[in-house]
């Protein structure tokens, strides 16, 4: 579940694109597909600003290119396909068609589908599940979304695959769907699968490599598509985008037709261009919310190691202005220290939480804090045994309403007697690796997304999925190391039971009270530009089958809904 932001620059006249994408929005074919299922144009489709390009495509990798425009998911495919805006809603089975536990919940058994092909040809079966689960456990550097790591995996038949897990894990369903799979015959001679490009990726997916420059690539249908009724699209184009002032046009003209962007002003500088262009908007003003944007602390570092320092900064950020001036009024503020997604996950929240966070911050609150913790203001600065709270907020300045945050949180802060600065990072590649092998002080994050709150603490506080600083985290980017935490998390997981679920929630909701291992900023919007120009079938709020971002894994499921238009 990732977030993309886009300046929110006014639209101006329609500007050159200004880098060149592989291929052309106006070319149309039928590709590699059966010749009874209709084509239409090329799809673009752009999730972040990330120019030159490298030619890596390892699903595994934070820092490769598919992972980072979020396609992999339309070449490696994942067992389920879950949409996070509706919990009640069935996952949807792609390489898995069932699940059972068994083991008190220590036990998956996956029911995997038939027939299915790796686009090289070759057959795909159970052994390839098993194969990927076990090379996760062998090679703990590969990102996985934070997906329990298997003791052992097994294929009895070709239809089955046996995950088995050294606790109870029945609620981790969720993440242990969307690993996605990767073909034995080809990962078995990887070298290093952390560091293996996977320049070619062999998948299921409807989509293969194409073609490939710094300034973009396109993908092409895979011929051996087990469902290629549903492909009517004969080239995906993700093209490349270094500056914001490049990027803005072309949404607002259509040029690109599926965005997942922060746009400044949505209705005059995107919806009032074309009567083709579309966003799925929630309570007005607010975009539909799908995470909780949050400011990641480095428990390692001093002074942010400290409970105390951590609650004080909390306390210290005016979220609405946050809201106004970096994200336009579209993601209202945290309302309360649990960091729930609310109103999404509001039946968990513990009354005595609900709204103690001020949307405007309380400058009493860190004065008291502080100096119950032992610091004075001295020459303007909160100073303790000689020392200031001294960090760095690092987030990519391409990520412009992230970057304007970082800016205002720094000004508010020091304001109050801290020394915070901004740290502008030019490369979205950069910063995802600093931010997973832990180097960096603080830094604007969305968290992940699901169907309750349980996904969105595990990848904060889950010190299981972390790593010693300058080795790279699956979550927990803070290094949050508490044993209470670690407790009420695998109390959620090995329960089917709702109120024993809400019990464990209520303990998660205290420490993120109490120790702030990340401060929770605002609800982050689901942010998905679309353009009905060339095709129709998106999500929408009439017709909400997925969510509509182009993140993945969901995007691979909107692409299947696509037709062309008539």
């Amino acid at each position: 579940m990732k977030h993309r932001v886009l300046a929110g620059l006014a639209v101006a006249g329609v500007l050159s694109l200004g880098i060149a994408a592989c291929g052309s929005s106006s070319s149309s074919g039928s590709g590699n597909n059966s010749s009874s299922v209709k084509m239409g144009k090329t799809l673009v489709i752009e999730s972040t600003p990330l120019s030159p390009m490298t030619d890596t495509f390892n699903p595994f990798s934070l820092t490769s290119t598919g992972y980072l425009t979020n396609a992999v998911s339309l070449y490696n495919e994942p067992l389920f396909i879950f949409n996070t805006l509706n919990s009640a809603q069935a996952p949807i089975p792609m390489l898995a068609t069932k699940s059972a536990w068994s083991n008190s919940g220590k036990t998956l058994t996956l029911t995997i589908r038939s027939g299915v092909k790796w686009n090289d040809g070759k057959p795909f079966s159970a052994s390839d599940v098993a194969f990927t689960f076990n090379l996760l456990k062998s090679n703990p550097k590969l990102y996985t979304s934070g997906a329990p790591i298997v003791t052992s995996a097994s294929a009895p038949s070709a239809t089955s695959a046996v995950l088995n897990f050294a606790k109870p894990e029945y609620a981790n369903l969720f993440l242990i769907g969307q690993v996605y799979i990767v073909p034995q015959h080809v990962w078995s001679s990887v070298g290093d699968p952390a560091t293996y490009t996977d320049a070619s990726p062999v998948g299921t997916g409807p989509f293969m490599m194409d073609k490939f420059s710094p300034q973009g690539y396109t993908l092409k249908p895979n011929p051996h598509y087990w469902q290629k009724s549903k492909v009517h699209i004969p080239e995906i184009d993700f093209p490349a985008y270094n500056t914001n002032a490049n990027l803005v046009p072309p949404v607002a003209a259509g040029q690109i037709d599926f965005a997942g962007n922060y746009v400044a002003n949505i209705q005059s500088n995107y919806l009032a261009k074309s009567s083709e262009n579309h966003t799925w908007l929630g309570s007005a003003p607010y975009f539909s919310a799908n995470n909780v944007v949050g400011l990641f602390l480095n428990t390692t570092k001093a002074p942010l190691n400290d409970p105390a320092v951590r609650q004080a900064i909390s306390y210290g950020i005016d979220r609405s202005q946050l809201n106004v001036q970096g994200e336009t009024g579209y993601e209202p503020p945290v309302n309360s220290t649990s960091g729930l997604l609310l109103p999404n996950h509001q039946s968990y929240l513990d009354p005595s939480l609900a709204n103690n966070l001020p949307a405007t911050g309380d400058k009493a609150k860190v004065s008291s804090i502080l100096e119950a913790d032992g610091w004075k203001m001295s020459g303007g600065k909160w100073t303790k045994n000689g020392q200031h709270i001294t960090f760095s907020i690092s987030d990519p300045i391409p990520y412009s309403d992230y970057y304007t945050d970082s800016q205002l949180i720094s000004h508010q802060l020091t304001a109050l007697g801290m020394n915070v600065t901004p740290n502008g990072i030019g490369n979205p590649t950069t910063w995802a690796g600093d931010v997973a092998n832990g180097t960096f002080d603080a830094t604007i994050h969305w968290s992940n997304q699901g169907p309750n709150p349980y996904f969105i603490y595990d990848n904060w506080m889950d010190s299981s999925q972390t790593a010693p600083v300058g080795k790279p985290a699956a979550g927990d980017y803070g290094r949050f190391n508490n044993a209470q935490a670690q407790a009420a998390l695998a109390q959620f997981a090995a329960s089917g039971s709702p109120a024993e679920q809400k019990a464990a929630i209520t303990k998660l909701e205290q420490i993120m009270t109490t120790e702030v291992p990340v401060v929770p900023l605002l609800n982050g919007g689901a942010w998905a530009e679309v353009s009905t120009r060339n095709y129709t079938g998106w999500p929408s709020a009439s017709n909400p089958y997925m969510n509509p971002v182009p993140n993945i894994p969901y995007i691979e499921d909107t692409i299947l809904h696509l037709t062309p238009k008539s």
